[in-house]
C-alpha cells in the first residue's frame, strides 16, 4: 500500500482546517468590536475635552489594563493552559467566582486610593475617573472572564455577541453624550461600564456560567502553585509594557500626557492583531504542545509570530507616513504636535511583535518563572528610561523610553524562549519526555 490518506482522512483535516480558519476569523472579529469600542471611547473624550481631559482618562484606562492583567493571570491564563476544553470540566462558574473577587477587591483598593487623592490634592481631574472606574471593574472584569473562557472552549460565537453588545450599548450611550454636550470624562467611562455589564450578562447565559459562593476562593488557591509565576510574570511584565507610563502624567503633566495617548490610540489597528493572537495563540500552543511536543510547538511560535510580525509592520508603516494626517482627522488639530512620539510608538509595537509567538509558547510550556526573571530586567529598563529621557526630552523622550521598552520586551522573550529549548534538548539528551505540556485533559 502507498499509505496515502484515505478519502475520509483528506476530509477530516478539511474539515479540521476549516474549523480552525473559523474560529480565527471569529476571533480577529471579535477583537476588532471589542477595540474598536475602547477607541471609540478615546476619540469621544478627546474630542468632548481636549488632551487634558484625555490625559485623565489615560491614567483611569492604564489603572484598568492593570486590573485587567492582573485578573488575567490569576484566574483566566492557568484556566486556559492547564484546564479542560470540555465545558463540563471547564469550572465556568468557579472562574467567574474568582473574577468577581478580584473585581470587588480591585473597585475598594480604587475607592480608598480616589478618597486619599481626594484629602490630599482636593477635586483633581483624576480622581472622578478613578472613581466610576471603580464602579465599573467588576462587570469589565466579568465581561473579559466570559470571552477569555469562550475563547478556550472554542466558541468564539459567545465572544463576539457579548461584544457586540458591549459595544452597541456603549455607543448608544456615548453619542447621546456628545450630542448632549456633555464633556465629562467620568460620564463616558459610565457608558463603557454600563455596556460592560450588558456583554457580561449575555455572556454569562450563553455560557451557562452562573457564579457560585465559594468555589471562587477553592480555584484560586488549587491554581496558586502555578498562578502565582503568571501573578510575578505579570507584575514585572506590566510596568515594562505599559506602567511605566503612569510616571508621564507626573513628568509631562495631563496635557502632554493627552497626546502621548493620541498616539497610543492610533496603534489601536495593531493592539488588536496582538490581543486577537494572543486569544487565538495561547490555545493554539497549548493544543500544539500536546499533540506535537516541543518541536511542533516551535513551528507553531514560528508561524504566529511571522504573521503577526507581518500584519504589524505593514500597519505602523502606514502610520509613520501618515501621522500627522490621521491624527488630525481622527483626534483633531490640537493632536498634530503627537506625530513625533506617534512614529515611535509604531517603532515599539514593530519590536513587540517580533517576539509574540515565543512569548505565547514560553506561557504555554508553563515556563513562566524563566519570563518572569526576564520581565523583572525589562521593567527597571524601561522605568529608568522614561524617567530619564521624559526629563531630559519632553514628549520625544517619552517616545524614545517606550522603543527601548519595546527592545528589551522582546530580547527578555527571546531569552526565556532560548532557555526553554535549552532545558528541551538537554532532557531529550538524558531520554526524558520532551513534552512540556501540563494536564492533558
Amino acid at each position: 500500500m502507498s499509505g496515502s490518506p484515505t478519502p475520509t482522512a483528506d476530509r477530516a483535516t478539511r474539515t479540521a482546517r476549516w474549523r480552525i480558519g473559523r474560529q480565527s476569523a471569529l476571533t480577529l472579529a471579535d477583537q476588532l468590536v471589542s477595540s474598536a469600542s475602547n477607541f471609540l471611547l478615546g476619540v469621544l473624550v478627546a474630542r468632548a475635552g481636549g488632551t487634558e481631559s484625555l490625559g485623565t482618562f489615560g491614567v483611569a484606562f492604564l489603572v484598568w489594563l492593570a486590573v485587567l492583567g492582573f485578573n488575567r493571570a490569576l484566574v483566566a491564563e492557568p484556566l486556559t493552559v492547564v484546564g479542560s476544553t470540555r465545558h463540563r470540566d471547564a469550572r465556568l462558574p468557579d472562574g467567574l467566582a474568582a473574577t468577581l473577587a478580584v473585581g470587588v477587591c480591585s473597585s475598594s483598593v480604587l475607592l480608598v486610593l480616589g478618597g486619599v487623592l481626594v484629602a490630599v490634592l482636593g477635586d483633581g481631574p483624576a480622581v472622578g475617573p478613578l472613581l466610576v472606574l471603580a464602579a465599573c471593574i467588576p462587570s469589565l472584569l466579568a465581561q473579559d472572564y466570559c470571552r477569555s473562557m469562550a475563547f478556550r472552549l472554542h466558541r468564539p460565537t459567545v465572544a463576539l455577541y457579548s461584544d457586540l453588545l458591549f459595544a452597541g450599548v456603549q455607543v448608544a450611550l456615548s453619542v447621546a453624550l456628545l450630542a448632549g454636550g456633555e464633556d465629562s470624562s467620568e460620564l463616558f467611562i459610565a457608558a463603557w461600564g454600563v455596556g460592560a455589564t450588558a456583554g457580561a450578562v449575555l455572556g454569562v447565559v450563553m455560557l451557562r456560567a452562573w457564579p457560585v459562593t465559594r468555589g471562587g476562593l477553592r480555584l484560586l488557591r488549587e491554581m496558586w502553585p502555578r498562578s502565582k509565576w503568571f501573578v510575578a510574570e505579570f507584575c514585572t511584565a506590566f510596568p515594562a509594557d505599559q506602567g511605566y507610563l503612569l510616571l508621564l502624567p507626573l513628568l509631562l503633566g495631563a496635557d502632554r500626557f493627552g497626546l502621548y495617548r493620541a498616539g497610543t490610540g492610533l496603534i489601536g489597528p495593531v493592539v488588536v492583531i496582538l490581543i486577537a493572537g494572543g486569544n487565538i495563540g495561547l490555545p493554539g500552543s497549548v493544543r500544539r504542545l500536546r499533540t506535537d511536543g516541543l518541536p511542533g510547538l516551535a513551528r507553531y511560535a514560528r508561524l504566529l509570530t511571522l504573521a503577526v510580525a507581518g500584519v504589524t509592520i505593514v500597519y505602523c508603516g502606514l502610520i509613520t507616513l501618515f501621522a500627522g494626517t490621521a491624527l488630525h482627522l481622527v483626534y483633531g488639530s490640537d493632536f498634530v504636535d503627537a506625530t513625533t512620539v506617534t512614529r515611535m510608538i509604531a517603532a515599539q509595537y514593530v519590536l513587540l511583535a517580533l517576539s509574540f509567538g515565543y512569548g505565547q509558547a514560553v506561557k504555554a510550556a508553563g515556563q513562566v518563572r524563566s519570563l518572569w526573571i526576564s520581565r523583572m530586567v525589562s521593567a527597571v529598563l524601561s522605568i529608568v528610561a522614561v524617567v530619564l529621557l521624559s526629563t531630559q526630552l519632553g514628549l520625544v523622550g517619552a517616545g524614545a523610553a517606550s522603543m527601548l521598552s519595546g527592545l528589551a520586551y522582546s530580547v527578555g522573550v527571546a531569552v526565556a524562549y532560548r532557555g526553554l529549548r535549552s532545558a528541551s534538548k538537554s532532557r531529550h539528551r538524558r531520554g526524558r519526555d520532551t513534552a512540556l505540556a501540563p494536564d492533558r485533559r
